[in-house]
């Protein structure tokens, strides 16, 4: 062989090679100088064998081939042999020893694969490749030789010990003891590894990477697994364990299961893992589970009840009997605690709605944090909430025509008593929680246009009688109703604010008009759109002549903003004050109505007239009158030489001033006295209605009648109910006192 020719012959290169390779299998230091050495023989080898042997032909090809072969033949063999030795040093070995062994000498081998595939690279890159892709079978990059040949010559012979040995740590693990986790981690790692196939596309390597690690590993895992449960549940149920108890170990199990996951197994394993511990501790125990869901509804256990539906969530048809269960017991509670203050909740809105809101916010809040808010429990909640607010023990006391419209009525007069001036006024943040939770129940009125009549007709009342304690309450309540309901639902309670809004403009530019002009009162103005309020009664009236003079000036000044509108004065809903020294000379102020108003301003003329003289110079019809100056005889304000026949005066009766009129207060309000007159109609009409009836039944029914118009004291009644007895309209049973009979 000529001197200068390069070194071709394999055994020699092998020779130089082997020292390098022992180093690296024994995980010995080497300097890059050496290992870059080791990469320069081989890459020598390759490039100059054609160079030294054969002529530049297409015959080069072929022995290029050949010597190929010939080195990967030599690199497989001494990677065998190693993997080979291994193996005989651990055959003797089981259980954590066997693994203990196994992923040290994994992670050493590893390495110690990628070492070699680096000096081997050039073979990789120019012939192992080209092997490759040309179809040839059993040829692999030298790095995936290594797996290969560890998985032929390490872990086939090791399974029937490794996987073994791998359940029994977990088993242990699941019965309390403490295991080293990182022999199961990288033995699950070493098994994906070995899944790796170089000599395949990239997506058909992913579909199989994993083959070996479910083959080998997985399906073992989860059949013992569900070996494991269904003897852990068979236990618990011989010891007979509470369900509660359940629960939070079937809770701890799968928790600890995925931390398994997470630590120690493929990611992979997650869905097949829960899918087992679902059938087995769930799914195969629904029944079970379910039997005590209404029971810690009762015990109000929301923690417990959190894990049940955490559980049922998991497994397929968990969900329906617990919704089910729900809605039952929801609308049993809201039943039972409606019954349980049915009698005083009658007439009493604030109860009826704390009553309503405490079992609804009750069941909101376990829906909201027990169950997640799952769509399913919410529409059980509304279903049950439907039922029990619409008909129960409260509406059902109501006359059967009007039990539909018992809960509109009290919502809306709850709405009332909450936007009336009070003294206890809640602040802006409490007013507006209020007013959502009243449109919660507001949501479950089944005919919500009744709720809105009644709510329309008093707050008519309280814009014209400026009883309303803030002007913002009122319009942020319209805007919930509207976004509940939509504009078209919420447009008349809109205009008629908008209304008020605009007649305090009206009044305001009226008043800086005719400030210097004398003649006028002190005035103050609704301007109310036709359409939008409830209907008013009209009744014919002559007005004194200082109002008539202020009444014209403003129309003429509406005139100049509005051309073409005609007003209609409402003066049944008129109201006014009176300042008088006539009695005694003590000044007072009376609160009235236009008609009232009208009455008294006659007596400035002369201090008697009859009731028929009255009529004629207010132009009131005949009924008015009476009623009028009845409530007037009936303040004591004045004098009639006639009885009252109720609380009318009749229309033949001279009536004078009643000097003698005296009141601690200097503001009288004699309007709302004519709102409250006794009544004798109605608790007539109840008795002669029923014929027979306890006192309380009576007062109730009565209160029920009323409660449209005012709402009266307890004493009227009794009054009432004493007048009508000396009147032998009723009388009381010989066998219970407490009981009125009506007598024909």
């Amino acid at each position: 062989m000529d001197a200068d020719m390069p070194e071709v012959d394999l055994g020699l290169v092998w020779a130089k090679l082997c020292p390098g390779l022992d180093i690296i299998f024994r995980r010995e230091n080497m300097s890059a100088k050496y290992y870059m050495g080791l990469y320069s023989t081989v890459y020598n080898y390759c490039t100059n064998l054609t160079a030294a042997h054969v002529p530049a032909t297409a015959d080069a090809q072929l022995n290029n081939n050949f010597i190929g072969s010939d080195l990967y033949s030599h690199v497989e063999n001494y990677v065998s042999a190693n993997t080979t030795a291994l193996c005989k040093r651990c055959e003797d070995l089981d259980g954590e020893a066997l693994l203990d062994f196994y992923t040290k000498e994994w992670d050493s081998y590893r390495f110690s694969a990628k070492v070699l595939d680096g000096v081997f690279s050039y073979l990789n890159r120019h012939w192992i490749r080209r092997e490759i892709d040309e179809g040839r079978k059993e040829r692999y990059m030298v790095y995936m030789l290594s797996m290969v040949l560890w998985k032929r010559d390490m872990f086939d012979t090791l399974e029937h010990k490794i996987i073994p040995a791998m359940l029994e740590l977990i088993r242990l693990e699941r019965t309390g003891h403490t295991i080293n986790k990182r022999f199961i981690s990288a033995v699950v790692e070493n098994l994906v590894e070995l899944g790796m196939d170089d000599t395949v596309s990239a997506k058909e390597e992913e579909a199989k990477r994993l083959d070996i690690y479910k083959n080998s590993f997985e399906k073992k895992f989860i059949e013992a697994t569900r070996d494991f449960y269904t003897n852990e549940v068979s236990v618990f149920h011989m010891e007979n364990g509470s369900c509660t108890d359940y629960l939070i170990k079937v809770e701890t199990r799968i928790q600890q299961e995925d931390n398994r996951v997470t630590l120690c197994l493929h990611s992979s394993t997650g869905p097949p893992l829960s899918g087992c511990c679902n059938d087995v501790m769930i799914t195969k125990q629904l029944e079970f589970i379910q039997a005590h869901f209404g029971r810690l509804l009762m015990d109000k256990m929301d923690d417990h009840l959190a894990r049940m539906y955490r559980m049922c969530l998991r497994v397929e048809n968990g969900l329906p009997a617990l919704r089910k269960a729900l809605k039952e017991h929801v609308q049993k509670e809201g039943l039972e605690a409606l019954e349980r203050v049915a009698a005083e909740a009658f007439n009493d809105p604030k109860l009826y709605m704390s009553t309503l809101l405490e079992v609804h916010e009750r069941y909101q809040g376990l829906v909201d944090r027990s169950f997640s808010k799952e769509p399913g429990f919410m529409k059980s909640l509304d279903s049950a909430a439907i039922e029990f607010v619409n008909k129960n023990a409260v509406t059902l006391r109501a006359p059967p025509q009007l039990q539909p419209l018992k809960s509109s009525e009290l919502l809306s007069r709850y709405c009332d008593q909450l936007f009336r001036k009070s003294a206890k006024m809640p602040d802006e943040n409490e007013m507006d929680d209020i007013q959502k939770k009243v449109v919660t129940i507001f949501k479950y009125l089944e005919d919500k246009d009744v709720f809105l009549k009644f709510y329309t007709k008093m707050f008519c009342k309280r814009l014209i009688g400026e009883l309303s304690a803030s002007d913002e309450a009122e319009s942020t309540f319209i805007q919930k109703l509207t976004d509940t309901c939509g504009y078209e639902f919420t447009t008349r309670l809109t205009k008629m604010f908008q209304d008020i809004q605009v007649s305090r403009d009206l009044t305001s530019a009226f008043k800086e008009k005719s400030a210097d002009d004398k003649k006028c009162a002190e005035f103050q103005v609704m301007v109310l759109s036709s359409g939008s309020w409830p209907n008013f009664p009209t009744s014919g009236l002559k007005l004194p002549q200082q109002l008539v003079v202020t009444i014209e000036n403003f129309a003429a000044h509406y005139q100049t903003k509005y051309t073409g509108r005609r007003l209609n004065w409402l003066y049944s809903q008129c109201r006014g004050e009176v300042t008088t020294t006539a009695f005694k000379g003590k000044k007072y102020v009376f609160g009235v109505t236009t008609p009232q108003m009208c009455t008294l301003l006659l007596f400035n003329e002369q201090t008697t007239f009859t009731a028929e003289n009255i009529m004629e110079a207010t132009g009131m019809d005949g009924k008015s009158t009476k009623a009028v100056v009845g409530s007037l005889v009936k303040n004591q304000v004045l004098k009639s030489d006639k009885a009252l026949e109720g609380d009318e005066v009749p229309l033949n009766a001279t009536i004078t001033l009643n000097d003698g009129y005296t009141n601690k207060k200097v503001r009288v309000d004699l309007s709302k006295m004519t709102m409250k007159a006794e009544p004798v109609k109605e608790t007539d009409n109840v008795q002669k209605a029923r014929k027979s009836l306890t006192h309380t039944n009576l007062v109730t029914e009565v209160i029920s009648q009323l409660s449209g118009r005012f709402k009266p004291k307890i004493e009227m009644i009794k009054r009432t109910v004493g007048s009508l007895i000396e009147k032998d309209y009723l009388k009381r049973s010989e066998q219970q006192r407490d009981l009125y009979e009506y007598v024909a």
